[in-house]
């Protein structure tokens, strides 16, 4: 039976959480004070991705972060964060208006968040403190005052009045000191990363976060008082045992650094992101003056080289007072390594300029199950050993060690380590994975798709780069190209495009269809259309498209048109419109061009090979909001999949002209059929649209699995240099130099798409970063997107007899395990 004098001991020893809590409140919108008198502010860090960095990019930014707290004195406490957790929320919004994307975008979030314990966010913080405190001041300093100023001095002393405005002035003072320096130092630090210094309120949620990890407790109570910030910040409730905490429901370990790494490199720390849990890593930094330093150096220098020689070698026995000869004593080597250890410690200071400071590295790992932050420290004692540096999990001091991650909370941290400044510019956290953007700011509206990164954490794909979304996709045969635009088409429906697809495969009938679109098969000898280029109004764009698209026909047989050519053909071209419209057709501008135009025109027109095309008296070519157009065995005749290909973008080019549709979004696919456009008018075409069309909205994506084409084709260095994002897939066997050569990539890009998963995995790059990205997809999912022709003819029938939805579902449930490209 457990007495009543037992359970008010536990009450009378318990206390306050936020009594440990040096926190006080906030003195501007983004300065908070603490307890004791110490200013600081918080800055949020997006770090670099260093995944497609090569060594010496990262080891650069490291060398330029060295220089950056030198801003700092030895009243500056800068402390940095990485704070990792599970669940990370995936934004999203409904589209009840569009049931297939409803559909799609439901079972993606779905999909996600049934894996969210396996998904992680990671967050990066820095936290510069300004010790300002005035009972730090020296007697001397106080006597000094009390000298040159008795009056002041003692009513400042003892008046509460004026003692309450002079503390006031030395906190403005303080504030402006931290202002000035926190500008200074966030002027360097941007030349790396992007960072921005955090209003209260967002200071405040970083705080609860320190103190509290259950999501909802940490995000979602908002500041309401700019004062007692350490009694808002705790709402759990913390347990002390042996060799761990209990913080409301979850497991806290702690562990501490104790000896740091034999050497350093940039970005030692990169493993511990990897490991499979939720943590905080904290590191503390006090820069050490270099007097005061210089000084403990001497003195450890003086005491290691007395202690050289034992003292025994100094005692003279009574049979020889002669004293022994320095090579005849016993030398302790360990004593001399270190005085030159130390005398290499004064050679970077006077002669490298770098200075020394205390640095100390607590881990904290937090998990509802006991096992899994088990599992996360013996990971972390791993990556700490593979740098030959130790950890210590903490025990005794374990709810100081814990403490002391709290900004202000110095007087708890015990375990402390000298660095010069270039081990700390090492071990900072300058790098992290990059998630994409969750808003597109152009078209105002969320990303186009969530995918996941090597890391676990999502990442938020949009093809845009700042106004311009075109895109370049590669990869090799069966790497999974047509999965991946299928996923990218049904996610970009998002924002209500204009959808337009030239494909040679057939990948994207089905997705057409689903989408209330208009999918139209052409071929050499039929099609569901006929076209009359000559029904185009006689605007001055279209004559000048006329003119160029005739010149192909006429050059398609390896013809080159003279200027007389040229001169002739446009001027009966605009005669041609003096006719009545039933004969403005192809067969009349052949009957009044010149003779060796008129040769040149025979197989187009009445009579010719290829007649049916382009010499029709009607022109009923329309088009949906999405259509498709198949040339599929069109390769094998260029010289007819050329100017087809021509005349339909024109067509469907008007359509971004169109006032109208000034403000809509408008997407133009081509898988593969542009590797055919190499007449110069047509390829002069493709490039201007590649530059002028961003000013109409408008996103052009060109896809191909041809190395020989990349290899051989101008065009493809037009399209490289006017698509700021590239999408490669899995390609094992492609040539490095040219790769590099013509796509910019560094060595270590190169080596990740040699490396990728086929039909898993794909490596974004944009001008700001590159990123692999793994798209993992649901059953159900997967039967939306694939493109294989036996799982096209069982989804075909699935949907004819169940409909949409269900029939998904049945195929998903007979093939569950189907979830890749």
């Amino acid at each position: 039976m457990t007495k009543l004098s037992r359970i008010r001991a536990d009450h009378r020893d318990a206390g306050a959480l936020h009594q440990l809590v040096n926190l006080f409140g906030f003195v501007d919108k983004q300065t908070f004070l603490t307890k004791t008198g110490d200013l600081g502010v918080v800055i949020r860090v997006q770090g670099v991705d260093d995944e497609c960095l090569d060594p010496d990019q990262i080891d650069r930014i490291a060398r330029r972060f060295e220089a950056t707290p030198k801003v700092f004195d030895e009243r500056f406490r800068v402390y940095q964060y990485l704070l990792k957790r599970d669940d990370p929320e995936i934004p999203h919004r409904d589209y009840p208006d569009n049931a297939v994307l409803q559909q799609a975008v439901a079972a993606r979030i779905a999909h996600l968040q049934g894996k969210a314990r396996r998904l992680y966010s990671l967050d990066t913080y820095f936290v510069i403190l300004y010790q300002s405190s005035p009972d730090e001041r020296g007697l001397g300093e106080t006597l000094a005052k009390l000298v040159q100023n008795p009056v002041t001095s003692f009513r400042q002393a003892f008046g509460s009045g004026r003692r309450v405005a002079a503390i006031e002035a030395e906190i403005e003072e303080a504030r402006e000191t931290l202002s000035n320096r926190v500008a200074s130092f966030l002027i360097q630090l941007r030349d790396l990363v992007e960072a921005r210094l955090l209003d209260k309120r967002e200071a405040f949620r970083f705080f609860r976060r320190l103190l509290n990890y259950t999501p909802h407790k940490a995000d979602g109570v908002a500041l309401k008082y700019d004062v007692f910030l350490d009694y808002f910040a705790c709402d759990e409730t913390l347990e002390c045992h042996r060799d761990h905490l209990r913080l409301d429901d979850w497991y806290v370990k702690v562990l501490t650094l104790k000896e740091p790494p034999a050497q350093t490199f940039a970005n030692l720390l990169n493993g511990l992101q990897d490991i499979p849990g939720n943590f905080i890593l904290a590191t503390e930094w006090v820069r050490e003056d270099n007097h005061a330093t210089r000084r403990a150096i001497q003195s450890a220098r003086r005491h290691h080289h007395n202690s050289k020689y034992s003292l025994l070698n100094y005692v003279l026995s009574p049979s020889d007072r002669t004293p022994p000869h320095p090579s005849q004593m016993l030398l302790d080597d360990s004593a001399e390594a270190l005085v030159s250890d130390l005398g290499s410690g004064l050679k970077e200071m006077e002669i490298e300029g770098r200075h020394f400071g205390r640095f100390s590295l607590t881990v904290v790992l937090y998990d509802r199950e006991r096992a899994a932050i088990e599992a996360a420290a013996a990971e972390c004692f791993k990556v700490f050993s593979t740098h030959d540096a130790t950890l210590i999990e903490e025990r005794y001091n374990l709810i100081n060690a814990w403490i002391a991650i709290i900004p202000g909370n110095y007087v708890h941290n015990l375990r402390q380590l000298y660095l010069t400044n270039t081990n700390y510019a090492d071990l900072a956290f300058l790098f992290a994975p990059h998630t994409g953007e969750a808003r597109n700011e152009h078209l105002g509206a969320e990303y186009l798709a969530a995918l996941e990164t090597e890391r676990r954490t999502p990442y938020f794909l949009n093809l845009h780069r700042r106004d311009i979304a075109h895109t370049l996709i590669l990869g090799a045969t069966g790497s999974g190209k047509s999965f991946l635009l299928n996923f990218l088409l049904t996610n970009a429906q998002k924002y209500d495009p204009l959808t337009f697809i030239f494909d040679l495969g057939g990948s994207y009938e089905h997705v057409a269809r689903l989408f209330g679109g208009s999918y139209l098969p052409i071929g050499v000898e039929r099609q569901a259309f006929t076209i009359n280029p000559f029904c185009l109004p006689p605007t001055p764009d279209n004559l000048q498209f006329l003119f160029s698209f005739v010149s192909v026909l006429i050059q398609a047989g390896g013809y080159r048109m003279t200027y007389a050519d040229e001169k002739d053909l446009f001027q009966q071209i605009e005669s041609l419109y003096e006719v009545a419209p039933e004969q403005r057709r192809l067969f009349t501008l052949a009957n009044i061009v010149n003779r060796n135009l008129r040769e040149r025109l025979q197989r187009w027109v009445q009579g010719g090979q290829y007649a049916a095309l382009f010499d029709n008296v009607e022109d009923n070519l329309t088009l949906s909001s999405f259509q498709a157009f198949e040339f599929e065995g069109l390769d094998q005749y260029p010289q007819v999949l050329e100017p087809l290909l021509f005349y339909i973008l024109h067509r469907a080019g008007a359509a971004i002209h169109d006032p109208e549709h000034s403000t809509r979004f408008k997407l133009f696919v081509m898988d593969e059929a542009w590797r055919f456009l190499r007449d110069p008018a047509i390829k002069l075409y493709i490039t201007e649209a590649l530059k002028t069309w961003r000013k109409r909205n408008a996103a052009m994506v060109l896809a191909t699995q041809s190395s020989d084409d990349i290899a051989r084709g101008d065009m493809m260095h037009v399209v490289a240099e006017s698509c700021p994002t590239k999408v490669f897939l899995s390609n094992p066997g492609l040539d490095r130099e040219l790769y590099r050569e013509l796509f910019h990539l560094n060595e270590t890009e190169a080596r990740l798409i040699e490396a990728l998963t086929p039909k898993r995995q794909i490596l974004v790059k944009r001008p700001d970063a590159a990123k692999v990205l793994n798209l993992d997809v649901d059953p159900v999912s997967y039967w939306l997107y694939t493109n294989d022709p036996f799982d096209n003819q069982r989804r075909r029938e699935a949907l004819q007899q169940f409909g949409f939805e269900e029939g998904l579902r049945r195929l998903a449930q007979q093939q569950p395990s189907r979830s890749t490209l």
